[in-house]
């Protein structure tokens, strides 16, 4: 009986594994970059913890990488299925790369220009270094509108380092490389505890949709099932990052090593800019590619609707919770 027993437990164990392993062979694996370790990744990375993705039959990987990287392998249909940065796939629609964003989670941008302790005025940065993640998208154009409200030329008075993740921009501070860094919501609040100055808060200069789902015109195209399913999961992530606040302010405080009281303060800034929707004014896109092909001195016609595209996202909100 005892061998009896045994042999049904082993079938049991061995039906268990099967089952699980076929769960997880029914998900899609997909995976989805940014290029910094900023707040602006919060409603996603919070996502795809709660298991928000999965529910949705995806299973999402999220991992940092450069902008200009990520664009290029996207496109090319290699290992990045999706961006988070919908500065950067702007940018990269506006110059000709065939993406399309297809949603939006925050109005504006959570960059500080940091400077170095020794940094006195405006001026003391002439003729320096900064450091930024990539010389598109959100994080650049964010310094470059930071130096100018210092009535700083972003071309001539200073030069752009390429350096990456926002760790490491930090370390470059810290080594004394460079005099001045753009960085994200919340490593804004552990440079000034280490002495660093805060010269610009970019959100008051610069209004730019800052981060969302984009991905490459072949993708949406050859797998539209997927890229509904990503919708989903990401219209989940943004109505919990406004209604589980508990748990998202925990999570943020845990993410980013946060103090209670800072992580509090963080979500209250989160939720002032976060979307209702997934997406963002007519105008503010308009304004947007306006600004882009004028830095680019692209002159070709290109209209907003050939780069955002929220036809999926308004079909997964007209659906939802049915």
């Amino acid at each position: 009986m005892s061998v009896f027993l045994h042999a049904l437990t082993l079938v049991s164990l061995q039906l268990f594994i099967f089952a699980a392993s076929a769960c997880s062979q029914g998900l899609e694996k997909a995976l989805i970059t940014h290029s910094s370790e900023s707040i602006s990744i919060a409603p996603l990375t919070y996502g795809i913890e709660k298991g928000f993705y999965r529910k949705e039959g995806v299973d999402l990987q999220f991992r940092i990488l450069r902008g200009d990287l990520a664009i290029s392998s996207m496109v090319s249909g290699k290992e990045v299925d999706y961006i988070y940065g919908a500065g950067t796939a702007f940018l990269a629609a506006v110059r000709g790369a065939p993406v399309k964003i297809l949603a939006h989670d925050f109005k504006s941008v959570f960059f500080y220009l940091m400077a170095q302790p020794s940094v006195r005025s405006a001026k003391d940065l002439k003729g320096k270094k900064i450091a930024v993640s990539s010389l598109g998208g959100t994080g650049a154009a964010s310094a470059r509108a930071c130096l100018r409200a210092l009535e700083l030329d972003p071309d001539k008075d200073m030069t752009f380092i390429v350096i990456g993740a926002a760790s490491v921009r930090l370390a470059a501070m810290e080594s004394g490389s460079v005099e001045a860094a753009i960085m994200p919501v919340p490593w804004n609040s552990r440079m000034k505890q280490k002495g660093f100055k805060e010269m610009v808060f970019a959100g008051k200069v610069f209004s730019q949709p800052l981060t969302g789902i984009a991905a490459s015109k072949e993708k949406m195209e050859k797998n539209r099932p997927q890229v509904v399913k990503m919708l989903r999961g990401f219209m989940r992530s943004l109505k919990a990052a406004r209604e589980e606040k508990r748990d998202f302010v925990e999570f943020i405080g845990r993410k980013f090593n946060l103090d209670p009281r800072v992580a509090e303060e963080t979500y209250q800034v989160v939720l002032q800019t976060l979307t209702e929707d997934g997406t963002v004014s007519q105008q503010a896109l308009e304004d947007l590619l306006e600004q882009m092909k004028k830095e680019t001195g692209v002159q070709r016609e290109i209209s907003v609707q050939e780069i955002v595209d929220y036809r999926l996202l308004r079909e997964v909100a007209g659906t939802a919770g049915r």
